[in-house]
């Protein structure tokens, strides 16, 4: 019951947190600079995610309920499909980052496509900027991933007993929520991106691919802009 109530209030408090910040990002980063709000964001997101690492621990949770194993159940032959498929993806994303990395021609093709106000005042302008974006990136796909996609969907099975669809649909929901500071937008894009990687998660039962998979797709945003602008 403790374990149950002191997941919910955190995840809870991130979540409120989360939402007042959509009103708080413009003035911080107007304010403090791109790479002074990068740095905060780091070091909250590792904080938060080692004090439920270490509540995990504390709780007795087996490993394996929020995704802290390396390799799929053996013999479980669907489990295996989906890392099959996890690994196609994050092969395909690895690529496509190293093509808009080194490309300025898709980077200018692909900039109409990041042009909302919240994506142009986040993403990284210049060089600089994108060094530490790339560690944001980083950042972002593991700790967003053990937060929402480990300990949250675990969380769940707490209370009610439903099907890996279910629990897949409802945390992507919440992920979207989290990511109310990007707009209507961007909160339906994150919340079907969170559908999928905590499909792919629950189908797997490990949680490392998803977090590259994530990392993978917040580090292909980041070059976009960065030659759009003098330094």
């Amino acid at each position: 019951m403790l374990e149950q109530l002191i997941f919910t209030v955190i995840i809870g408090y991130l979540l409120i947190v989360q939402l007042f910040n959509a009103r708080l990002i413009e003035p911080m980063i107007q304010s403090l600079g791109r790479t002074k709000v990068y740095e905060q964001t780091i070091q909250s997101a590792w904080g938060l995610s080692l004090l439920l690492l270490a509540l995990v621990f504390l709780f007795q949770v087996p490993p394996k309920e929020v995704g802290l194993k390396f390799f799929p159940p053996s013999g479980d032959e669907r489990a295996w499909q989906a890392f099959f498929l996890a690994s196609i993806l994050i092969a395909i994303s690895l690529v496509c980052y190293l093509l808009v990395k080194t490309s300025p021609r898709l980077r200018a093709r692909l900039r109409p496509h990041y042009e909302l106000d919240m994506e142009k005042l986040l993403l990284p302008r210049t060089s600089s900027e994108e060094q530490v974006w790339k560690a944001v990136s980083v950042t972002a796909g593991v700790t967003e991933e053990f937060i929402f996609r480990g300990v949250l969907l675990y969380t769940l099975t707490l209370y009610f007993d439903a099907s890996h669809l279910t629990l897949a649909i409802i945390g992507g929901l919440l992920f979207g929520m989290a990511h109310a500071y990007q707009g209507l937008r961007g909160v339906i894009t994150t919340g079907v991106v969170g559908v999928g990687l905590g499909a792919l998660y629950l189908a797997m039962g490990i949680l490392w691919p998803v977090m590259v998979i994530h990392a993978l797709l917040d580090l292909i945003a980041g070059p976009i802009h960065v030659d759009s602008k003098s330094e």
